[in-house]
């Protein structure tokens, strides 16, 4: 049992290092409204779910979709 929580704590980890990290910016009405927000993430999916997050429970901003590269 130690065993598996210790390499689950380390794939953890290991995964947090090795995430990119990934600029995104908002839009509204099809629309960039300027600005963006850095997120880590391993992935261009995982990122934008992040950003969205971030825009909308985080700063409060209305976002209709973000677009991260």
């Amino acid at each position: 049992m130690k065993k598996i929580l210790i390499f689950l704590i380390i794939s953890g980890f290991i995964n947090s290092v090795f995430a990119m990290e990934w600029i995104c910016y908002r839009y509204v009405d099809g629309e960039a409204t300027g600005g963006y927000v850095k997120v880590y993430a391993n992935s261009k999916y995982e990122a934008e779910k992040k950003a969205l997050k971030k825009y909308r429970d985080d700063l409060g901003y209305r976002t209709d979709y973000v677009k991260c590269k």
